[in-house]
């Protein structure tokens, strides 16, 4: 079972935090790198946690936090852009890039869920390829 209301909150001020890193970011001398660093390292907690419960990701929990994690990763997509063009002097150049990377990872992440765990659901012939894949995968395990 998934646990809706844990990921919703923590994705609710995971969304909170980079949205006041975009605007602490427009102000070149007011944003570090220790910033970036503590909301790259909360988005790795969040990855993890939608990792682990994705496949169990129904439709109405989808409907609880897909807004939010859309949002969220437009977000994260302004806030990588506005610290790309970040002064060299502010050193965000390596915590950009993981910033990137987080963003990579869950943009792959909401499309794995929406496409292969919910819509899935909804065709017929996608599902019984996903059975057909999974008992072979499970057959060539053991």
């Amino acid at each position: 079972m998934c646990e809706t209301v844990n990921i919703s909150r923590r994705m609710v001020r995971v969304s909170r935090k980079t949205y006041n890193n975009r605007l602490d970011v427009a102000t070149p001398h007011q944003y570090s790198v220790g910033q970036l660093t503590s909301l790259n390292k909360d988005l790795d907690g969040l990855y993890e946690l939608l990792y682990s419960q994705w496949r169990s990701v129904t439709e109405e929990d989808y409907q609880v936090f897909g807004g939010q994690f859309k949002l969220l990763l437009e977000t994260i997509k302004s806030l990588y852009n506005e610290c790309r063009r970040a002064p060299v002097a502010l050193g965000l150049k390596d915590e950009t890039r993981k910033l990137g990377m987080n963003y990579s990872a869950l943009y792959e992440l909401n499309s794995n869920i929406y496409n292969f765990g919910i819509n899935a659901q909804n065709n017929s012939e996608l599902k019984k390829a996903l059975e057909k894949a999974g008992s072979i995968m499970h057959s060539i395990g053991q």
